[in-house]
């Protein structure tokens, strides 16, 4: 004779092995006396859908540039603040409408009660201004101060990414109302409406040759017109992963 355990957890794996075993036994039985199979039907509403991967490019383009101007100074002990001052002014007159600031400022050295410094100024630029620059920062050097452009930059600002990036959403909008109109047209028994989009840029951005210009080649061009068609430009491309869905009746679809 078989001892059942007569602890609680092992009388519950007993109870749950012959339900196992006897699920089987159960169907069969109730096959023989002709009982219908239970089928799983679906409850509520269900969708046809269609997916759909569209993408749009242009190009960001600026016809400004960000100006980089170092000034090495060497100025007496103690007085690098009015030398920074002045250096400030004289860049005001560079360039009309220009605002320029200071990014970076360092002490590269003492000698003979000279203090040796290293300031940079930066500017967003009209690309019709950069050609005088060049001979505008020599004429301003002299004794103690030599000034040259550093770079110059010519990546899109934020404002025109934007703006960029806008206009190739409303041309994504405008492709996935579109396809809508042709999925209801092709189908007429159903109604397909937009149920996600989600917008993914791809990428960084991808840069025209000749969009990063440094002071040694605007140097070797002083002589160049001043609207050179230097402007530079990043290729915006922007993709729509869209679901379009259908809603069928209850009863209509089954699984």
């Amino acid at each position: 004779m078989t001892r059942l355990p007569k602890s609680p957890a092992a009388l519950t794996c007993v109870a749950l092995a012959l339900a196992v075993v006897a699920a089987p036994l159960s169907v069969a039985r109730a096959e023989e006396h002709g009982r219908p199979k239970v089928e799983i039907t679906r409850s509520g509403v269900a969708d046809d859908e269609v997916t759909l991967e569209l993408s749009e490019e242009a190009w960001v383009e600026t016809s400004t540039a960000t100006v980089r101007l170092a000034a090495d100074l060497a100025v007496e002990s103690g007085s690098f603040g009015a030398a920074r001052a002045k250096l400030e002014a004289d860049l005001a007159g560079f360039v009309e409408g220009a605002v320029w600031r200071i990014v970076d400022f360092r002490q590269r050295g003492e000698d003979s009660g000279f203090e040796r410094w290293r300031v940079v100024a930066e500017a967003r630029i009209a690309e019709s201004a950069l050609a005088d620059l060049p001979e505008k920062a020599k004429a301003a050097s002299g004794p103690g101060r030599a000034l040259s452009v550093a770079e110059v930059d010519y990546t899109p600002t934020r404002d025109e990414r934007e703006a960029t990036l806008a206009a190739l959403r409303s041309a994504l909008y405008a492709r996935i109302a579109v396809e809508t109109a042709a999925l209801n047209a092709a189908f007429p028994d159903r109604t397909f409406r937009v149920r996600m989009i989600q917008l993914l840029p791809e990428g960084g951005p991808v840069m025209r040759p000749q969009m990063l210009m440094r002071s040694e080649a605007m140097a070797s061009d002083a002589a160049a017109p001043k609207a050179a068609g230097l402007a530079g430009a990043e290729k915006a491309i922007l993709t729509a992963s869209v679901v379009l869905a259908a809603s069928v009746e209850q009863g209509e679809k089954s699984e």
